[in-house]
């Protein structure tokens, strides 16, 4: 297996260099470890007739999933299992797709550590360590710490909550599970520039997404993500766990997520952060100016 050298760098960011101090940088560090390499968990074809019948439960699954809540408020913890060292962090996440997203780290007293928000285009941070609050395109966080240009999707929102948005796709092949938990259905993205296929493992009997490996235009494995799902009344279940495997070094790395909220109504101006008036201010620039950015 290839070592991934992104894997690397989110290992120095979660060690707190870079100017860090000890809290993730949390986009980049999913985005990071999403990165692994995981061999072909289906075997044979289904057969046409049953491929007409989990066409139309998939169908089923979908149209389900574009009438569920459309934000998530809830709290998670982050455990990061590496070689030697074993570290977590724990606050609270918010949700609004596509692809909004608040994460704030907190001390076990609930104090702010750490906040970053982004809308799916820019995002800003806040360090209360180090009293700086960083902003920018989120296209310039990516490209600066290398992260696969696939994952920077209006879909990861819905990647995040476990749920089904396959416009404009379509189903190019179905498989039967090695394992006997399911099926594999492969998604191919006509309209999209770098990500060309999603393998989607989904349980028939309960209409659950179990698991989804995003695939780039060169055939490689960019992401793989397994869910387990909590209990709520209704048919829209949350993710309880989202997992991370198959990473270089058998690192794994998992989300868990409680006292999950779907009622929630959030807007874009959630969505920001007021920079403190005696915070040092950095703007992340595309071209990399610097390791710290360019001041205001």
């Amino acid at each position: 297996m290839k070592i991934n050298s992104g894997v690397r760098i989110a290992w120095r960011i979660w060690g707190g260099q870079k100017g860090l101090g000890p809290l993730p940088l949390l986009l980049p560090l999913l985005m990071l470890l999403l990165a692994g390499c995981a061999g072909r968990p289906w075997t044979a074809p289904v057969t046409d007739q049953e491929g007409l019948h989990i066409r139309k439960i998939f169908e089923e699954m979908q149209q389900r999933d574009a009438a569920c809540f459309s934000c998530m408020d809830a709290k998670v913890s982050l455990f990061w299992d590496g070689p030697g060292e074993d570290r977590s962090v724990s606050g609270f996440l918010q949700l609004m797709l596509p692809s909004s997203v608040k994460f704030v780290v907190t001390n076990p007293l609930g104090q702010p550590l750490y906040a970053m928000v982004s809308n799916g285009s820019n995002f800003q941070s806040i360090n209360t360590a180090l009293r700086q609050h960083t902003s920018g395109e989120i296209s310039a966080l990516m490209q600066q710490y290398s992260i696969p240009a696939p994952l920077l999707s209006d879909h990861w929102g819905y990647w995040l909550m476990g749920r089904l948005h396959e416009q404009g796709a379509s189903i190019d092949a179905i498989h039967q599970d090695e394992s006997g938990r399911g099926v594999w259905i492969t998604m191919r993205y006509p309209n999209e520039k770098t990500l060309a296929q999603s393998h989607l493992l989904v349980q028939l009997e309960t209409k659950k997404l179990l698991s989804r490996i995003l695939v780039d235009q060169q055939g490689g494995t960019i992401a793989t993500l397994s869910y387990d799902h909590g209990t709520a009344p209704g048919d829209c279940l949350p993710v309880s766990t989202l997992t991370m495997t198959g990473l270089p070094y058998g690192s794994k790395l998992s989300v868990e997520f409680t006292e999950v909220l779907m009622d929630k109504v959030f807007s874009v101006s959630w969505f920001r952060l007021k920079v403190p008036p005696d915070y040092e201010v950095h703007v992340l620039a595309g071209d990399r100016d610097s390791e710290n950015g360019k001041k205001d």
